[in-house]
């Protein structure tokens, strides 16, 4: 599974195929560190995230897009109320996904 960042050149990070994915229109968690190798690529990723929150735009073809901020009609559903128990689950079997703060 890839993330894609809303970068110019775009940036993408390969992440675990089981890691839990946020509804459309949520914020995506996790640790950018972990998976973003290339320090200029991190930075310009941090720099966005000062910013604002990086939320799910869409899925398709095991790509994750996301997008900075959020799009009023990409506003979270009753989905997430299932997503952060999932999430969390995931963060204690694998700690190094886990972003700081949380």
């Amino acid at each position: 599974m890839k993330i894609i960042f809303p970068t110019e050149p775009i940036i993408s990070a390969d992440i675990p195929s089981d890691y839990p994915i946020p509804p459309i229109g949520e914020e995506f968690y996790i640790r950018f560190e972990t998976f973003i190798k290339e320090p200029e690529d991190l930075n310009k990723v941090k720099d966005l995230l000062e910013k604002d929150d990086l939320t799910v735009e869409k899925v398709e073809d095991n790509k994750i897009y996301l997008y900075q901020g959020q799009k009023a009609d990409l506003q979270g559903t009753i989905e997430s109320d299932e997503y952060m128990p999932s999430i969390v689950q995931y963060w204690q079997k694998h700690p190094e996904t886990k972003p700081d703060g949380l």
